[in-house]
């Protein structure tokens, strides 16, 4: 991190990328360098911040906040931000923030539900929680899920992992 007062990374994971995270990007550098502030936070770009689904995705440090669902058009807030001013609410995920709650609630479903689900009842169950298979997708990529065959029948069946468990406090 060098002698700044800021860290970021911003993510450029396949998700993030096809929503628009390398404008997000250039256009965040391109602004740190006019505004001068390039002196004060250091940008990195990062593979994943296994949030791609509502990224596009920035972590600021020693903050310690992640923005999501970043679009170039809020760069100039989230210069703003850094150059001393308010965190741009709307950007800001915690673990309070709808988007986590919603996987929180999809994945205590699934734990209740015996931690494994078909084919068949894995698309519903994300479709009740305002999530689709693209979303299911991604989570099998990020490792947050897997899909195995089951024992006796030989069907597919997902199952959340421990990197789910451990994030939403449920193991």
């Amino acid at each position: 991190m060098y002698w700044t007062e800021r860290h970021i990374f911003a993510c450029t994971g396949n998700h993030c990328n096809q929503k628009g995270a390398a404008k997000v990007i250039n256009r965040l550098r391109f602004e740190l360098m006019r505004k001068g502030l390039n002196t004060r936070v250091h940008m990195n770009t990062c593979g994943t911040i296994d949030l791609c689904d509502i990224g596009p995705n920035i972590v600021v440090y020693p903050d310690n906040i992640v923005l999501s669902n970043v679009e170039e058009n809020d760069v100039p807030d989230i210069v703003a931000f850094l150059s001393g001013g308010d965190v741009p609410e709307r950007l800001l995920l915690n673990a309070d923030t709808p988007a986590e709650r919603t996987r929180e609630r999809f994945y205590a479903t699934l734990q209740n539900q015996g931690n494994r689900a078909s084919r068949e009842s894995i698309e519903p169950l994300a479709t009740n929680h305002g999530l689709d298979m693209g979303w299911i997708e991604e989570q099998l990529r990020r490792g947050f899920m897997s899909k195995k065959p089951d024992d006796a029948s030989g069907d597919d069946v997902y199952a959340m992992t421990s990197k789910s468990l451990h994030r939403y406090r449920l193991g």
